[in-house]
C-alpha cells in the first residue's frame, strides 16, 4: 500500500483538528447557550440534548465502519463532510431549541462518519509510523479540546451566536476540499481491499474486539466522571475555594499535559512495551486521581492533575495501538467505528452517574469512583486484551 508524505499527514491532522474543535466549541457553555439564544433557563435541557448527541454517534458510527467495508472510505467521509457542512447551515436558521435539537441528530448523523479520517491516516502512513501518528492524534485532540475551551467562552460574547454555525460549516467545506485534493492520487481503496482480501483473509478477532470494547467503556467512563463536576468541586470554600479562572486552568491541565506527551508516545509506545505502559499508565491514573479526591492542598492537587492528564493520553493512546495492531486492513474502520460506539456508551453513561454520586456522596467522589474503576478496567485489560498469545486466543 503505497503510504503519504508528511505534507499529506499534516493536511489531513488540520482536518481532524477542524473537526474536533468544532465538534466541542461549545460543550461546556451549553447550559448559558440555550439560555442566551432560545431562553430556555431549565439547566436540565442541556443534559437531555448532550444524552440525544451522545445517543445519535453511538448508534450511527457503527453504520459507517459497516459501510466502509463495501466503500471506499475516503468517498464516505466526503459524503459526510458536505451533509455536515448543510445541516450546519442550517443550524444557524433555527427558531427554537426543537429545532435545533432536531437538526443537531441530522447533523451528527453525516459527521459519525468522520471517525473514518483517523484509521485512514493510520491505513495510509504505514506501520512503521503508527506509534508516531497515534501521539500525533492524542495532542491534536486535545490541542483542539484546549482551543475550542478558549475561544466557546468568547463565542458567548456575540450577539447572534447562532451565526457561527455559517463559520463552523464553511470549516467543514474545507474540509472536504482538503481531504479531497490530499487523498485523489491514492490508490483506489477498493483495490487495496481486494489485495487485503488475498492477503488478509483471516476472521475479524471478535473475541478480541469485544474485549477491548469493554476495556474502553470502563476507560471512558472513568476519566469523564470527572468532568460533569469538577468546576463545582474545586471552586467549592472547602478544600480549595479558587476562582472561575483558577477553575478553568485546573480544569484544562491534562488536555495541555497531553499534548506534552506526543514525543513519548512516539519514541517509546512499541508494540512490545504496550502492556508495560498500560499497566504503569493506570497504575499511575488510579495514583492520581485518589490524591484529587482526598487531598487537601492545592499544590499536590495540581500535581496530581499534571500526571493524570500526561498518563491519560499515553494509556488511551496504548489502547488505540492495540486496537490497530490487531485489526486486519480490511476490518480497521469497522473495528475503530466499533469501538468508537463502546468509548461513547462510556461517555453516555458518565455524567448521569457522577450525577448519582455527587447526590448521594458528595462532589470529590466522582475522582475517588474514577481511581476505583480504573482498578477494574485494568484488571479487565491484563486479563483479555494484554493476555499473552491474545491473537491466538481470541482469533
Amino acid at each position: 500500500m503505497k503510504t503519504i508524505s508528511q505534507k499529506m499527514i499534516i493536511g489531513l491532522f488540520f482536518c481532524v483538528f477542524l473537526s474536533l474543535f468544532s465538534e466541542v466549541l461549545l460543550s461546556p457553555f451549553y447550559p448559558l447557550f440555550f439560555s442566551k439564544v432560545f431562553g430556555v433557563e431549565d439547566l436540565s435541557y442541556a443534559g437531555y440534548y448532550i444524552f440525544i448527541c451522545r445517543l445519535t454517534v453511538v448508534l450511527f458510527t457503527p453504520f459507517w465502519g459497516f459501510l466502509a467495508k463495501r466503500f471506499e472510505a475516503r468517498k464516505l467521509l466526503s459524503v459526510g463532510q458536505l451533509g455536515t457542512a448543510v445541516m450546519t447551515a442550517m443550524m444557524a436558521l433555527t427558531q427554537n431549541v426543537y429545532q435545533f435539537t432536531f437538526i443537531t441528530v441530522l447533523l451528527l448523523i453525516f459527521k459519525s462518519s468522520y471517525f473514518l479520517l483517523y484509521p485512514l491516516i493510520i491505513e495510509l502512513g504505514g506501520e512503521h509510523r503508527r506509534s508516531t501518528l497515534t501521539g500525533v492524534y492524542q495532542a491534536v485532540f486535545h490541542g483542539a479540546i484546549v482551543s475550542s475551551t478558549v475561544v466557546g467562552a468568547w463565542v458567548l460574547n456575540l450577539q447572534h451566536p447562532l451565526h457561527l454555525f455559517y463559520g463552523v460549516a464553511l470549516g467543514d467545506v474545507l474540509q472536504f476540499a482538503l481531504c479531497f485534493m490530499l487523498l485523489k492520487n491514492i490508490p483506489k481503496l477498493n483495490q487495496q481491499k481486494n489485495i487485503a482480501k488475498n492477503v488478509d483473509s483471516g476472521k475479524n478477532p471478535w473475541g478480541f474486539i469485544i474485549a477491548i470494547g469493554l476495556v474502553v467503556l470502563t476507560f471512558q467512563l472513568a476519566n469523564n466522571l470527572v468532568r460533569p463536576y469538577f468546576t463545582a468541586y474545586v471552586t467549592e470554600p472547602t478544600p480549595f475555594g479558587v476562582d472561575l479562572m483558577t477553575s478553568s486552568f485546573l480544569f484544562l491541565i491534562p488536555s495541555v499535559m497531553a499534548i506534552a506527551s506526543m514525543p513519548f508516545i512516539r519514541h517509546f509506545a512499541t508494540s512490545s512495551r504496550l502492556s508495560m505502559l498500560y499497566t504503569t499508565g493506570i497504575m499511575l491514573l488510579i495514583g492520581s486521581l485518589y490524591l484529587q479526591g482526598f487531598s487537601q492542598s492545592l499544590p499536590i492537587f495540581i500535581m496530581a492533575r499534571v500526571i493524570y492528564g500526561f498518563f491519560l493520553a499515553i494509556t488511551q493512546g496504548v489502547l488505540e495501538l492495540k486496537l490497530f495492531e490487531n485489526s486486519k486492513s480490511n476490518h480497521l474502520h469497522f473495528n475503530y467505528g466499533l469501538i468508537t460506539s463502546f468509548a461513547n456508551i462510556g461517555h453516555l453513561s458518565a455524567p448521569l452517574l457522577a450525577s448519582s454520586l455527587v447526590n448521594s456522596y458528595g462532589l470529590a467522589f466522582p475522582l475517588i469512583a474514577a481511581a476505583t474503576l480504573c482498578i477494574l478496567n485494568l484488571a479487565l485489560a491484563k486479563l483479555t486484551v494484554f493476555r499473552l498469545k491474545l491473537s491466538e486466543g481470541f482469533s
